[in-house]
């Protein structure tokens, strides 16, 4: 049976390989420093696949050390897994609207969502907290930080 740092450390392989991979396309103008845009993207993708290697050969000589089977390690663990692929679903969601309804209204639709989601009584607190979150990070993005992000329709 696979222990949880194991499966944890073959999906940070996974996605940091696909991170990288997408990380070397990017194209470098004649303009840029000598890191240039996917500087920090490889890094961060060649770190993942290194941090996941080390967790997932840990668990390996972790379990031919002690030959202990792991199976009580996911004990109950389908419903936290369910979760979390809800969790993914509300963020693919997000990304299908941001362009149509813009960054402001789409963020606050996620956070309402999420915060319904994760258990919240619908009052009138959440709606607000929801909007306010959302004009709170268009603000810093947009605003303050200058990074354009989606109009949309409003």
């Amino acid at each position: 049976m696979l222990s949880k740092d194991f499966t944890g450390g073959v999906a940070a392989i996974v996605i940091g390989s696909v991170y990288l991979y997408f990380s070397l396309q990017i194209r470098s103008s004649p303009l840029t420093d000598t890191v240039g845009p996917a500087g920090l993207p490889k890094i961060l993708g060649v770190l993942m696949i290194l941090l996941g290697a080390i967790l997932a050969l840990q668990a390996t000589y972790r379990y031919l050390k002690t030959k202990t089977p792991t199976q009580s390690e996911w004990t109950g663990q389908q419903t936290r897994i369910l979760r979390a692929a809800g969790l993914l679903l509300l963020g693919i969601g997000y990304l299908l609207i941001v362009n149509t309804f813009g960054y402001a209204l789409s963020i606050s639709i996620l956070i309402l969502f999420a915060a319904m989601y994760q258990g919240a009584r619908f009052n009138w607190q959440v709606p607000v907290i929801a909007a306010g979150g959302g004009l709170c990070l268009w603000l810093v993005f947009d605003r303050l930080l200058g990074i354009s992000m989606p109009a949309g329709i409003f």
